[in-house]
């Protein structure tokens, strides 16, 4: 399955760029946040972020065997 990463900036961002509300939210210190290199986060604290912590933010990730058609509007019966 290929989900998106999460970059430093991102996560920090996502916690109103308070690298200590993202520290305590992954249960680490603030001292390891600072420490990430800059760009993708680890891919453990990516999925608690995405999937756990804040999916309103980082949304889920559809399927990519999802057969389910797309949404929109209904042909009409007998248009032409």
């Amino acid at each position: 399955m290929n989900i998106p990463t999460i970059s430093k900036a991102q996560a920090i961002a996502a916690y109103g760029g308070n690298a200590a509300a993202l520290a305590r939210a992954l249960n680490v210190t603030p001292s390891a946040i600072y420490q990430w290199p800059d760009g993708p986060i680890a891919e453990g604290y990516a999925l608690k972020l995405r999937f756990v912590l804040r999916p309103e933010v980082f949304g889920n990730i559809p399927a990519a065997n999802d057969d389910t058609p797309p949404q929109g509007p209904s042909p009409v019966a007998g248009a032409v």
